[in-house]
């Protein structure tokens, strides 16, 4: 390719490179690079070098907000090229569209767009792909192959299994320390915030941990689990976890997840990391915007709502929000009139986020993925070149702290990056925090910390936040649901197994939606349509009786007795299990 095929788009030293190495990988490969370094603009050159070549693109995302923005960034580097997207409502195909931008879910549903001839297939955030539903995405019809990620990395084989086989080799695109040689990532400071639990939690997480130890000995020792590092263990677990439901190393492994997911929720939800958040407030209000990252809807709301009380404008970002009010949040945290978003994981990928200056992460990562997704919102560069802020809670004497090994946090992820690492009590939090934003500011020669961070002068930034009152009535609204969120137990004769599938097709991922299909695979192919219909499975809304009988050549008598079939099959005891634990996992996003 000459530099004239992508005239007019202009790449980074590492985009450049990374294409250049692509190219000579015959065009099959997964570029890996940080969050925040431009894999969305890599891909741009990959599709305009496509197109020059007279090949059709097809783009694949993993959810609605970046398909629009895929679209968006798209049209707007290539004005001349038609771009069309497939989900959210939109059908586009390949008649008319040289490139199509489609959601997973649509790009392996029943009318998937299929080019014809050569093509290019695009696939963001390719790790979630490595899913057996997803596979049907990797078609050999796709003569070239870019996948793009930020860490190559599943709980299952999926990589090793379906991924690497299909993109053939892996290239380092930008890390972490290339990001900084390169001036498109911000210096990193660390502050590791130790708490106490209260006597009540400790109970709680002693029996919890006890019982997490113990299934730990004996996944690796009776089990054959790995115990080279915490991560091949959990892959391992996740493997086992996933096997025949009458296996006993099966239900050893489920329990142990269980318990560990327990263990997760306490130290989320603990009370002395609430009260260190309040302390913080204050600061809070002068530096920006900020991120907190939780692990349950409940702790996300605490969290907003002890902030609302300090005087910062805060709301919960979780699963369960309204399209309208995902937009609004986010808009409103783009132009600086919300301060602080606090999510679970909703907000670690597939988002398009607004740079942050703090992060407070009140819940350990689950995965080096995680770690490296909840970094790359906070380490874009700033505005007036002050370093990055990540404040680490974690409860003294668990498995978050790091005199303990903290295995599982993935802390080393973020420390390993860091200029500074320091280990203050709740009380000493505040003022250094204060202290780095304040040295920050002086040596930027920026008169206020939030007006920088946010990219205006004061007076606007003051004009901005006091604008509009829906947006604070909308956070308010937001901490005030106070819906119980009541975990099933195994052994509940009532779990919704509707309600499961419903909130899988609305907003799980491919995890889940992998999960529920295996589950699916007891029952015969007619019930097995007639449900992924039904409950949206496959990146459609769910369908009523008479739409799926004009769509598999049934009544919808007929179709109303196979799903009751179906869902009575879904209801022994083993698949129930199975279910709940999903109902559990979707309850705490």
């Amino acid at each position: 390719m000459t530099s004239a095929t992508i005239e007019g788009l202009s790449l980074r030293a590492w985009q450049s490179e990374a294409f250049n190495a692509w190219v000579e990988a015959d065009r099959r490969a997964v570029v890996e690079a940080v969050m925040g370094t431009g894999k969305t603009a890599l891909g741009i050159a990959a599709a305009a070098d496509a197109i020059a070549r007279g090949l059709s693109v097809l783009v694949v995302v993993p959810g609605v907000e970046l398909l629009n923005q895929w679209h968006r960034e798209i049209g707007n580097s290539l004005p001349g090229v038609a771009v069309g997207r497939r989900g959210d409502g939109n059908s586009d195909t390949f008649r008319g569209h040289r490139i199509v931008v489609s959601t997973v879910q649509s790009a392996t549903g029943f009318s998937a767009p299929r080019p014809v001839g050569p093509a290019l297939l695009i696939a963001d955030e390719v790790h979630r792909y490595g899913a057996p539903r997803y596979s049907r995405l990797l078609l050999d019809a796709f003569t070239e192959r870019m996948g793009l990620t930020a860490t190559l990395e599943r709980n299952d084989d999926g990589v090793e299994r379906l991924l690497l086989p299909y993109f053939e080799t892996v290239i380092e695109g930008c890390t972490y320390e290339r990001g900084r040689a390169d001036g498109i990532l911000a210096p990193v400071r660390v502050m590791l915030v130790e708490v106490p639990f209260d006597s009540v939690e400790a109970a709680e997480y002693q029996e919890c941990d006890e019982l997490a130890r113990k299934l730990y000995g004996k996944l690796i020792h009776n089990l054959g689990c790995s115990d080279e590092s915490f991560g091949e263990f959990m892959r391992d677990v996740q493997l086992l976890s996933d096997g025949p439901n009458a296996e006993k190393a099966t239900w050893t492994a489920r329990r142990y997840l269980h318990a560990i997911s327990q263990r997760r929720t306490l130290l989320a939800e603990s009370s002395s990391k609430l009260d260190a958040l309040r302390d913080l407030g204050t600061v809070l209000r002068e530096s920006g915007r900020a991120l907190a990252f939780s692990e349950t809807k409940k702790s996300a709301r605490a969290a907003a709502e002890v902030l609302l009380e300090e005087g910062v404008l805060a709301a919960p970002f979780t699963s369960e929000l309204s399209r309208l009010d995902r937009n609004r949040l986010l808009t409103a945290f783009r132009n600086g009139a919300v301060t602080t978003l606090v999510a679970p994981k909703v907000l670690d990928e597939g988002v398009d986020v607004p740079e942050a200056d703090v992060g407070v992460i009140l819940a350990s990562s689950k995965t080096r993925r995680q770690m490296i997704q909840r970094m790359g919102r906070i380490i874009r560069p700033k505005l007036d070149g002050r370093a990055a802020s990540f404040l680490v809670m974690y409860a003294k004497g668990s498995s978050e702290d790091p005199s303990t090994g903290a295995h599982g946090t993935f802390l080393e992820q973020l420390t390993g990056i860091a200029s500074e690492v320091v280990t203050v009590g709740p009380e000493g939090a505040p003022e250094l925090l204060r202290s780095w934003l304040a040295i920050e500011r002086d040596n930027g020669g920026a008169a206020d910390v939030g007006s920088s961070a946010v990219g205006v002068d004061s007076e606007e930034f003051e004009a901005t936040i006091d604008v509009d009152e829906d947006i604070v009535e909308i956070a308010h609204r937001l901490v005030e649901d106070d819906t119980p969120e009541v975990a099933p137990t195994v052994e509940s004769e009532d779990v919704d197994v509707r309600r499961i599938l419903l909130s899988v097709g609305a907003y799980g991922d491919v995890d889940d939606l992998d999960t529920v299909l295996a589950c699916l695979s007891v029952l015969d192919p007619q019930q097995v349509a007639v449900l992924i219909l039904r409950f949206g499975l496959a990146g459609e809304s769910p369908k009523r009786h008479n739409d799926i009988g004009v769509r598999l050549g049934m009544s919808a008598v007929q179709v109303g007795r196979v799903e009751t079939a179906a869902l009575e099959c879904l209801g022994d005891a083993a698949t129930v299990m199975v279910l709940a634990e999903l109902m559990v996992q979707l309850d705490e996003l």
